[in-house]
């Protein structure tokens, strides 16, 4: 298996366009994709690229309200993994304090449901390798940061030879494991758009709480203002073939305050979600599931998302 080990960006792009070479990060999806039997190691197809030490595509930054993350970025770094993050602060303000400090001032821009999604992706040494880049490419309708990107309505930068050009998560994704990502291309960086969001919610389901593959998981992520929802996202994970939003049940919350999401008025307001996200829903049974259970799962954890919304907003008087 041929192999290359760019140190530049541009170095990467120019290999892609003339080969086409299989872009690998952390390798953790790409691994068990092309895992062989017997113990035999992983037959990647056609010739490999490791991006994971480019340093353009492992920078942090917040730009006129975005938020920008590396392509090369490990989950540890965006979980908050104790260790981890500091020790990628100190290598970037290695390179100046003025440096160090915007770095830190993005990484405490990371909204919790995406940080708390990436806590609960496997063990901390694979979140130590793993990227969200890879897990948007490998295109998992069970990709625990792959649903928290949907609910926060996140972008991809793509880059080749002739440009760059931006796609939401949702337009990027077209199947279970397949993507727009052109033959020349290399994913740059994930791109949370402003306005960055008040509160988040992040729940997975799964046979336990870490190392385990997902059953189901709910992301979601709300803008807050002057007590009112002015802005309301919510995602399904491993319900579909894809992860799953319902724009029609998001609406609902709009415009709604603490009162609104009390008493008999909140068990309307859930009881008028479900009935929304009901049709969209569509799980299957396999070895970890059952579709019956997961679809129950699903519509159950709008109230949680409701309740714990209301609570946000009741505790921080908004």
């Amino acid at each position: 298996m041929n192999s290359y080990r760019p140190d530049t960006l541009k170095e990467a792009l120019n290999i892609r366009a003339d080969i086409s070479a299989k872009p690998f990060a952390g390798g953790t999806d790409l691994m068990v994709r092309y895992r062989a039997k017997n113990g035999m190691p992983p037959t990647v197809p056609g010739p490999v690229l490791f991006v994971d030490g480019i340093p353009e595509l492992r920078g942090i930054t917040l730009s006129d309200g975005n938020l920008d993350i590396g392509a090369a970025v490990p989950l540890a770094v965006v979980a908050d993994d104790p260790g981890d993050r500091t020790a990628f602060a100190e290598s970037v303000e290695s390179a100046g304090s003025a440096v160090g400090s915007v770095v830190a001032e993005a990484l405490a821009a990371i909204p919790e449901v995406l940080r708390a999604a990436a806590a609960d992706l496997g063990a901390p040494a694979l979140r130590q390798r793993a990227t969200m880049a890879g897990n948007l490419a490998n295109a998992s309708p069970a990709g625990d940061t792959v649903a928290a990107l949907y609910a926060l309505e996140a972008q991809v930068v793509l880059a080749s030879v002739n440009g760059e050009r931006i796609l939401s998560v949702s337009e990027f994704i077209t199947g279970p494991g397949r993507t727009l990502l052109a033959d020349n291309e290399l994913i740059t960086a994930i791109r949370i758009p402003s306005p960055l969001p008040g509160w988040g919610y992040w729940r997975k389901v799964g046979t336990r709480r870490a190392n385990a593959l997902t059953k189901v998981s709910a992301a979601a992520s709300a803008r807050l203002e002057a007590g009112s929802i002015t802005g309301f996202s919510m995602a399904f994970g491993a319900v579909g073939p894809v992860i799953i939003r319902v724009p029609a049940a998001d609406s609902l919350l709009l415009g709604k305050t603490a009162s609104d999401l009390e008493g008999p008025a909140a068990e309307g307001l859930v009881q008028a979600m479900a009935v929304a996200a009901a049709p969209h829903i569509t799980p299957i049974d396999d070895q970890r599931s059952t579709a019956k259970y997961r679809k129950t799962v699903a519509l159950n954890l709008i109230g949680e998302v409701v309740s714990s919304l209301a609570s946000h907003l009741k505790e921080n008087q908004l």
